[in-house]
C-alpha cells in the first residue's frame, strides 16, 4: 500500500519529443552555443594580439640592447684611443725629461769646467797623460813611452808654482825609478828584423834547385862538346848522351839529410817559414817568450833542412834568427798605479766643497 502511494505521488517525466519540439528551449541552446563560440574566438584573438604585442616589445628591447652594446663598443674604442694618446704623450714627456736631465748634467759639467782654475786643468791633463801611459804599458809594454809621459808630467808640475803637489811628484818619481830599472826591449826593432827575414823567404836559395836553369852547370865536360865538324857517329853519340843526362841526373847533396822536394813543395816550405816568422812576431807583441823562441827555433830548422847552407844570404838569416832568439821578451812590466792614485787624490782634494 505504501509503495503504491509513493508511486502515485512522483511526477511523471515529460516525453523527449516534447522538449525538442519546444522553440524556446531550442533557441536557448543555440544561443548558448553561439555565445560559447564567440567567447572562444574572442579569447583566441586576444591571445594572438597579446603574443604579437609581447613579440614586438621583446624585439624593441633587443634592438635597444644591441644599440646600447654598439654605443659601449664605440665608447671603449674612444677610450682606447685616448689611452694610447696619453701613453704616447707620457713617452714624449719622458724623452723630453731625459733630454732636459742630460742638458742639465752637461750644463753643470760646463759650469764646473768654467769654475776650474789653471791648476785644476793641469791636474786633469796630467791624469789623462798618465792614463794613456798606463794603457801603453798594459797593452803594448811600451816602457819608453811611459817614461816620457811621467817625465813630462813631473816637469809640468815643477813649473806650477801655485799648486802644492808634493805627494804627486813623489809618486811619479818612484814610478819613474822603477821603470828606468827595467831593461828595455826593442820590440819595434825585433819586429822589423822579422819582417825583413819574412820578405827574404821567397828568394832564399834551396839546397836542391827547383828549376832547370839552376842545373845548367851540372853537365859533365865530356858531354858539353859543341860544334858541327864532328863525325856523324860522334854527333849521334853526343845527342844521345845529352838526352840521357836530362833524363837521369845524379848529384851529391850535403848535408846528407837534405830532402828532395818538388817545386810545389818548395812553395809550401817557403810559406811555412813565413808563417813561423809571423807567429814569432805575434808572440813578441804578446810578450810570450816561450812561443817566440820555439817559433824561431822551428824557422832555423826549416832553413837548415831545406835551404842551401853555403849561400851567404842563408848564413846571414840563420845568424839573425839566432841573435833574435837570444833576446828576452817576457819582461814583467810594472804599472804606474801610485801616480794615478796620487793625481786622482789631488783632483778630489781640490774639487771638495769648502776647500
Amino acid at each position: 500500500m505504501d509503495n503504491e502511494y509513493e508511486t502515485s505521488l512522483k511526477p511523471s517525466p515529460a516525453p523527449r519529443s516534447e522538449l525538442m519540439n519546444s522553440p524556446i528551449a531550442f533557441a536557448s541552446a543555440i544561443g548558448i552555443a553561439v555565445l560559447a563560440l564567440l567567447l572562444a574566438i574572442s579569447s583566441w584573438y586576444t591571445s594572438i594580439n597579446g603574443r604579437a604585442e609581447l613579440t614586438q616589445a621583446l624585439g624593441g628591447k633587443i634592438a635597444e640592447i644591441d644599440k646600447s652594446g654598439k654605443d659601449v663598443a664605440i665608447r671603449n674604442e674612444a677610450l682606447l684611443r685616448d689611452l694610447r694618446d696619453a701613453q704616447n704623450r707620457v713617452a714624449q714627456l719622458e724623452g723630453k725629461l731625459g733630454e732636459f736631465q742630460s742638458q742639465r748634467v752637461a750644463i753643470e759639467e760646463m759650469a764646473r769646467d768654467l769654475a776650474r782654475t789653471p791648476e785644476d786643468w793641469l791636474l786633469a791633463e796630467i791624469e789623462q797623460t798618465l792614463n794613456i801611459a798606463s794603457r801603453e804599458l798594459i797593452l803594448a809594454g811600451n816602457i819608453r813611452a811611459a817614461i816620457v809621459a811621467l817625465q813630462t808630467a813631473d816637469q809640468r808640475l815643477s813649473r806650477a808654482e801655485k799648486l802644492s803637489a808634493t805627494p804627486l811628484r813623489r809618486a811619479i818619481t818612484q814610478d819613474l825609478e822603477r821603470l828606468k830599472a827595467i831593461p828595455a826591449v826593442d820590440t819595434q826593432g825585433i819586429a822589423l828584423k822579422l819582417d825583413n827575414i819574412s820578405a827574404l823567404a821567397s828568394s832564399l836559395p834551396l839546397t836542391v834547385p827547383t828549376s832547370m836553369k839552376d842545373l845548367e852547370g851540372l853537365r859533365p865536360n865530356g858531354l858539353a862538346e859543341a860544334g858541327t865538324d864532328l863525325p856523324w857517329w860522334r854527333q849521334i853519340w853526343r845527342d844521345f848522351a845529352h838526352e840521357m843526362t836530362d833524363l837521369i841526373r845524379i848529384r851529391e847533396i850535403e848535408p846528407n839529410e837534405a830532402s828532395l822536394i818538388t817545386p810545389q813543395q818548395a812553395i809550401f816550405v817557403r810559406e811555412s817559414l813565413k808563417l813561423r816568422l809571423l807567429s814569432a812576431r805575434t808572440s813578441l807583441l804578446a810578450r810570450d817568450e816561450a812561443n817566440f823562441k820555439e817559433d824561431l827555433k822551428t824557422a832555423r830548422e826549416l832553413i837548415a833542412k831545406y835551404f842551401d847552407q853555403k849561400a851567404k844570404v842563408n848564413q846571414n838569416v840563420m845568424a839573425s834568427l839566432k841573435q833574435l832568439a837570444d833576446n828576452s821578451v817576457s819582461i814583467t812590466t810594472p804599472d804606474i798605479v801610485q801616480s794615478l792614485n796620487a793625481v786622482r787624490a789631488a783632483r778630489a782634494a781640490r774639487e771638495r766643497p769648502g776647500r
